[in-house]
């Protein structure tokens, strides 16, 4: 009897380990030695052993966009995107694009259509890219705009822009960026593991027009931050850095994903 009981106990053992095993393998975090980012906003982080890139693309200025109206040739045109964010949309009039995706302007554009068609049929097609840009601030020894390319981190910016100062706190890189009109998003990055040679650190991937900035010191509380060096600071420059013209320092709100 005891040998049945011992068999059994044996077999019990057995599954729970493979039960065990089974959920590791599927749901075993990858080490993070930065402040990750929650839920919708995992898209992106840059993990050491696989990658998710953000989706879709917002708008800015100097892009070129070709806007079609099935059966309204009047209503078509290529349209840029001006410095102060908007496009001039044939028999419409202006309508705000830099910071929103093409969904988000096709709805606009949509919605004052049909003031004068019944069942407007838009559609809106990105023919031209702008040059595109990302902005290393702070204690970095190249401070400055570095041109952006397909899946660059924050760590690859820094680089670009000389790397950073001894006096840089790399533990608390800060990426700024803007989501709309007056909406920005703050992602907090620990880049020190990264710099010592740490392969599974983990990084961010940058959008168009971020901007990244290296602190003196580490920076405990983001809004405050943002309030008395963004505004202060930067408010006359956002009015020619590419994909900030036009922001609303006067009503922004901001997202902190830690």
């Amino acid at each position: 009897m005891d040998s049945v009981h011992g068999s059994i106990r044996s077999h019990v053992m057995i599954l729970l380990c493979l039960t065990a095993l089974a959920v590791g393998c599927g749901s075993s975090p990858t080490p993070d030695l930065g402040l990750r980012a929650a839920s919708a906003a995992d898209s992106v982080w840059a993990p050491s052993d696989g990658r998710e890139l953000p989706t879709e693309y917002r708008l800015n200025m100097d892009d070129a966009i070709s806007i079609r109206v099935v059966g309204h040739p009047e209503f078509e045109d290529v349209v840029k995107v001006r410095p102060d964010g908007k496009i001039s949309a044939p028999g419409v009039g202006d309508i705000q694009a830099a910071g929103h995706t093409l969904s988000e302007v096709t709805e606009s554009l949509r919605a004052e259509l049909r003031r004068v068609l019944r069942y407007p049929d838009v559609s809106l097609i990105l023919t031209e890219h702008a040059e595109q840009l990302v902005y290393v601030m702070g204690e970095v020894f190249g401070a400055g705009a570095q041109t952006y390319i397909p899946d660059m981190t924050a760590l690859h910016a820094i680089g670009a822009a000389s790397g950073p100062r001894t006096s840089g706190k790399m533990s608390g890189v800060l990426v700024l960026r803007r989501t709309g009109p007056s909406e920005m998003e703050v992602y907090r990055v620990n880049l020190a593991a990264a710099t010592h040679g740490n392969v599974t650190a983990r990084d961010v991937y940058l959008q168009p027009y971020d901007i990244v900035y290296v602190p003196r010191t580490f920076i405990a509380n983001v809004n405050v931050f943002v309030d008395h060096f963004f505004r202060q600071n930067l408010a006359a420059f956002t009015f020619y850095i590419e994909g900030w013209r036009a922001f609303n320092l006067n009503d922004t709100s901001t997202v902190v994903v830690r």
